[in-house]
């Protein structure tokens, strides 16, 4: 049973399979990921997404690989 406010609509993460909220695939009007930096490479299933622990992993590999070396 699902407790008044409580959103059904979970989305499976394309890098680790664990179940998250898509403010988009739930019809919502945001998601939390829009407060984050874009991507260079979308996921590789169109509609897909990461978790939130998935894109943070990423986004700190993609800064890595982006900066210059010393």
């Amino acid at each position: 049973m699902t407790a008044p406010g409580e959103q059904t609509d979970k989305s499976c993460c394309v890098g680790c399979g664990a179940p998250f909220l898509c403010g988009a695939a739930a019809g919502l009007v945001s998601c939390w990921c829009m407060d984050k930096p874009a991507l260079d490479v979308a996921p590789e299933s169109a509609g897909s997404c990461y978790c939130p622990r998935c894109l943070e992993k990423r986004l700190i590999a993609t800064a890595r690989q982006s900066a210059p070396a010393t």
